[in-house]
């Protein structure tokens, strides 16, 4: 991996990041702060597409030639070290009081759909090389929404306790973030399964700012009683 090649993908996550930063949601919150059903709807949506991230992560790993042997090792270890990170969003809506009973059972977002399936597009047509460009700033997002949770861990008096998929996560995260960039570097070859790594970096960011968009929507129509716009 290049250094040009990695200023072109930091370029590309920042661009998205500053977009969700600028879109509805974020902006509600810097105004309005973080109100508990707001959170449960956005934290159930998170449940929605993580409990999907083992499966898709290994499921991307059948485009990948049986010789290039390290990148297949890396798809096994990291879809069996995301397996079940779906249940620490279970606890942390339980231990704040904010799971109800039907929850699990509640399809998710639309937005949140579109994300869950365009990973597995990725895996069923791009394979798990183009996919590390949405580990890449999966893995090392929490620069980019440290302010988010300390605006909700102040605005729901939250603790370490409540927010174990953040900050338990995040510990497990560090070390997933290295050994992506270290994939990067050693299993990226052409300008094809570059320019497929930019593209799902930017789609799922793209996708996970409307998932943000799109639960704001459904708060504001359980809230306010309007019809919100999801175009």
């Amino acid at each position: 991996m290049s250094p040009e090649f990695v200023e072109m993908l930091d370029a590309v996550v920042q661009e998205e990041w500053d977009s969700i930063h600028a879109g509805r949601f974020s902006q509600h919150v810097a105004e309005h702060g973080v109100d508990p059903q707001l959170y449960r709807l956005v934290m159930l949506q998170i449940y929605h597409y993580t409990r999907h991230n083992s499966i898709n992560q290994a499921f991307a790993s059948w485009r990948v030639e049986p010789e290039r042997i390290g990148m297949l090792r890396f798809c096994y270890e990291h879809a069996n070290e995301e397996l079940g990170h779906e249940k620490m969003v279970i606890h942390d809506l339980e231990s704040a009081g904010l799971l109800e009973s039907a929850d699990l059972e509640k399809p998710p977002l639309p937005a949140t759909e579109a994300l869950i399936g365009y990973l597995y597009y990725v895996g069923l047509h791009y394979g798990a090389v183009p996919r590390l460009g949405y580990s890449y700033w999966a893995e090392s997002a929490y620069d980019h929404i440290d302010g988010l949770l300390r605006r909700t861990r102040t605005d729901l008096g939250l603790t370490d306790k409540n927010m174990s998929f953040f900050i338990a996560h995040s510990v497990i995260d560090a070390k997933h973030a290295e050994e992506v960039r270290e994939a990067i570097v050693k299993h990226v070859g052409g300008d094809r399964e570059r320019s497929q790594l930019l593209q799902v970096a930017r789609t799922t960011l793209r996708l996970t700012g409307a998932l943000l968009d799109e639960s704001l929507a459904v708060y504001e129509k359980s809230v306010v009683g309007t019809v919100p716009s999801l175009t």
